[in-house]
């Protein structure tokens, strides 16, 4: 069986780039997803005890204030939630590109080579550290939204994926 010759045209696919980081940045929350919608039925179900108990004592508008309570909370609840996904980031490191997504905004936010890409962890001892990722001379602040050991965890990873993918040897 004869052997195919290999098309190294300009016009070739190429490979897909090789992934070193990808990482959702999240803000940090005290209730999950799922223990958010746990509360939301213990209190259904307490409030629903509650309204049949005033509905047999004959207090019949108590019901209504207590599906009003109900909807408050959860409107609340959404809003919340709402806000936690519109804080998070998704940070991709690849052999060809620096790349930052927000989830409020379409397309990447910041998209660099990794060659001229650094990380920059400003006053890593205070309470705060500010973590940014810079190239020719434009900053951008990442992880605004988490904690300090969070920042300076990302800070760490962001630094070695990006030398990892700095140290990739591509073939001519």
């Amino acid at each position: 069986m004869p052997m195919e010759k290999a098309d190294l045209s300009p016009d070739a696919p190429r490979s897909a780039p090789v992934v070193y980081l990808d990482r959702s940045v999240e803000p940090n929350r005290s209730l999950s997803r799922r223990g958010m919608l746990v509360v939301l039925g213990l209190l259904a179900v307490f409030n629903l005890f509650t309204a049949g108990f005033m509905i047999v004592i004959g207090a019949y508008p108590a019901p209504i204030f207590l599906g009003a309570d109900m909807i408050a909370v959860s409107a609340a609840f959404w809003v919340m939630d709402r806000r936690r996904t519109a804080r998070t980031e998704r940070v991709t490191v690849t052999s060809d590109r620096v790349e930052v997504h927000r989830a409020d905004i379409v397309g990447a936010v910041w998209s660099t080579a990794p060659g001229f890409t650094r990380v920059v962890l400003d006053d890593p001892d205070a309470d705060l550290p500010r973590l940014r990722i810079a190239s020719a001379g434009k900053f951008l602040d990442v992880g605004m939204h988490v904690g300090p050991e969070t920042r300076t965890l990302l800070a760490g990873e962001l630094e070695a994926a990006i030398q990892r993918a700095r140290s990739e040897r591509h073939p001519v």
